[in-house]
């Protein structure tokens, strides 16, 4: 669940992804009578473009400072909540730049040789 793709700011994407999560997923697999386990197999956000055209997503740009407020307003919420989810991704990944082109290689919290980029990671509990 990339609230990116979803064209809406960065300020409402966590509500939107929790949002997003809960009518399509969770709400579905309640009405089954197996009551899976739910998880967000991914989410994040952006922070770059190899291309100007992919800069933004119509709403907001993709940025480090985007992720930050991204991890800010949905990690430690989604870990109170109990929400489990897998956040995408670690590291950046060259190859899906050269075969995809714009956002596609710059979802991770980490360059692709492994430094942190300019963000915080929240340091909160998780459930």
């Amino acid at each position: 669940m990339h609230p990116w793709f979803a064209n809406v700011t960065v300020q409402t994407a966590a509500t939107w992804t929790e949002d997003f999560f809960k009518t399509t997923n969770v709400d579905v697999a309640a009405a089954t009578p197996k009551n899976p386990q739910m998880y967000i197999a991914e989410t994040g956000w952006p922070t770059k473009s190899s291309d100007a055209g992919n800069a933004n997503n119509g709403a907001s740009d993709a940025s480090e400072a985007n992720l930050q407020v991204f991890l800010d307003t949905f990690v430690c919420d989604a870990n109170t909540k109990g929400t489990k989810y897998f956040f995408f991704e670690l590291k950046d990944e060259p190859w899906k730049d050269a075969q995809f082109g714009g956002v596609e290689g710059w979802w991770g919290m980490f360059t692709a040789n492994g430094t942190l980029k300019n963000i915080k990671i929240p340091d909160c509990v998780s459930s």
